[in-house]
């Protein structure tokens, strides 16, 4: 039998951070995500404006795919540049420069008179969510406590469904350059805020800024006393950095490797269970499911319950684990897409389906539902914590211009597929990935919840020695630990 004798507060530190001014500098960085869902959000009510001439020139159908898919290209760009500007000017400041990529778009669109302004416009989006997609998630995870870095973390998707829950809301009934013109104030909104925001702990420890450090976990712990916890960052940065830290390694190095190989299926099986492609296409689904409601409050009746369940999840993640809920919402997300293929096969052969004009609108705000739960979020959250932090920025970079790839290809297979094969297609090709995502999950993705960042790359090494490692921890922290026969 154990018992664990405290130490009185006289000998060892008593003082409790704070979490709230964590939360605070997330939540003003999360309004660069909800620019990001301006972007993802923006086809679903554009497409069908951009085909009846919104814009006051023609738009071909042909032309306006590729205004949906070249968007994500822009991450092939975005995201190596982001990958050096991390290391070279911050976390901070990188993400500060983001404001600039998504402002000009809005300006563009607000002025276009041409296609090809329209695809530099969507280009430009794209490298700022390329951009965003590499630094937002090393900062939110590097300013965090394990206990609310869950959370934390998860508020980058939230930001981005918000996006494109406004996006769908406003952009369905004001015209496309005027939305371009309301969209506008987010970023600025952010740059006004996160001005005054701290610098990760993390990168200053990393530039030798010992004092920076110190001052910026004091301000986001709101405590007096940092050292504990800044001579753990000191020695789990010094043990990371001294790694080797050049492109090889990423995949020379097996924890290196393992942890990049795990967020690449994550990325992978997300953007493959049609999470971006149906946001995309959503309203042009609805309207050819011929369903009880009009294609936009379909469009807008989903986006509201999908930030509201991700607000839910993102409280809980830290509870449930990201494992478990990420099953979860591959096997929902599989039966649901099939589900809902089956309903088009059926309507594609002429079946009478006024009785089921309700289905389109419950399966799809389902899917959304147990999207959300998952697939949605916990990419985003783990690509922050399975990488070291040697080389985290190059990782990333080269991930997120495979996540730009992928979007781009999927939004235009649903539409190929569509066109030449049948709206259900699209449905079951998307089914069968979160089948074999839920194999993926159970055999390829551990457990983060209630680890450190340092205690994360000892699981990836293999290391058994963790319970040793966190009583070693108990020891340094003024608990005795005592057994009793």
């Amino acid at each position: 039998m154990k018992f664990i004798l405290k130490i009185s507060a006289s000998t060892v530190n008593s003082e409790k951070s704070h979490q709230w001014p964590q939360f605070l500098a997330a939540f003003s960085a999360t309004f660069l995500s909800v620019g990001s869902g301006f972007q993802n959000g923006w086809p679903s009510p554009s497409v069908p404006k951009l085909l009846s001439g919104d814009l006051g020139f023609e738009v071909a159908p042909e032309e306006v795919s590729y205004v949906v898919m070249i968007a994500p290209l822009g991450f092939l760009i975005g995201s190596p540049i982001t990958g050096f500007l991390l290391d070279k000017i911050g976390r901070k400041y990188t993400l500060l420069l983001l404001s600039i990529p998504e402002i000009l778009p809005c300006i563009l669109i607000a002025t276009c008179n041409n296609v090809t302004i329209l695809y530099i416009a969507r280009l430009i989006m794209g490298i700022a969510d390329g951009a965003l997609f590499t630094s937002l998630p090393v900062y939110m995870g590097e300013i965090s406590e394990p206990k609310v870095r869950g959370i934390i973390g998860a508020s980058h998707c939230y930001g981005m469904l918000v996006g494109v829950l406004l996006i769908n809301i406003y952009g369905s009934y004001v015209p496309i350059r005027t939305a371009a013109c309301i969209s506008v104030f987010v970023p600025l909104l952010f740059l006004i805020t996160f001005v005054w925001m701290p610098e990760s702990p993390y990168y200053l420890v990393m530039k030798n800024r010992l004092e920076d450090a110190r001052s910026s976990l004091k301000r986001l712990r709101r405590m007096t006393n940092v050292e504990d916890e800044l001579t753990k960052i000191t020695a789990d940065v010094q043990r990371q950095v001294s790694e080797p830290s050049t492109l090889r390694d990423i995949f020379t190095i097996r924890s290196n490797l393992r942890g990049f190989l795990i967020i690449l299926g994550l990325r992978t099986l997300q953007q493959f269970s049609g999470a971006v492609a149906l946001t995309y296409y959503i309203q042009i689904i609805f309207k050819q499911a011929d369903g009880s409601l009009s294609p936009v409050e379909s469009s807008i009746i989903c986006s509201g319950l999908k930030v509201l369940v991700v607000s839910g999840s993102s409280i809980v993640v830290d509870s449930f684990g990201r494992k478990p809920l990420l099953f979860f919402s591959c096997f929902g997300s599989a039966v649901l897409l099939i589900t809902m293929g089956v309903y088009f096969v059926f309507q594609q052969r002429g079946y009478d389906l006024s009785s089921f004009m309700w289905f389109p609108i419950i399966c799809m705000v389902l899917y959304n539902v147990v999207g959300a739960m998952g697939l949605s979020m916990i990419p985003n959250l783990m690509a922050a914590e399975l990488l070291s932090a040697s080389i985290k920025s190059k990782a990333l970079g080269i991930l997120n211009m495979y996540l730009g790839v992928c979007i781009a290809a999927v939004s235009k297979l649903f539409q190929w597929l569509d066109h030449d094969f049948g709206m259900h297609v699209p449905f079951f090709f998307f089914g069968v990935w979160c089948v074999v995502g839920i194999i993926f999950v159970y055999f390829g993705v551990p457990e983060t919840k209630g680890k450190t960042l340092e205690e994360i790359q000892q699981m990836l090494k293999g290391n058994t020695n963790l319970k040793l490692d966190k009583m070693n921890d108990n020891f340094s922290n003024g608990d005795v630990i005592i057994d009793r026969f």
